[in-house]
């Protein structure tokens, strides 16, 4: 019964990750190519960042997966 709480707890602590770590990385690459009054420097900054944490998201995915 211990063994699936624990699991239980696990996956949810895990979905709850990957939806806010999805949000920022959304927020950002939304940002990036909104037409907002920023300078072009940050918009560039918050969309590579944004490729980035999807690109993170997606191998720690497929490395929690094997």
């Amino acid at each position: 019964m211990e063994n699936v709480m624990v699991i239980g707890m696990k996956t949810v602590i895990v979905v709850l990750g990957a939806v806010l770590y999805i949000a920022l990385a959304g927020t950002a690459i939304i940002y990036s190519l909104g037409a907002n009054k920023s300078p072009k420097g940050s918009r560039i900054f918050f969309g590579i960042l944004g490729v980035a944490m999807i690109y993170v998201f997606v191998h720690m995915c497929i490395y929690l997966h094997k």
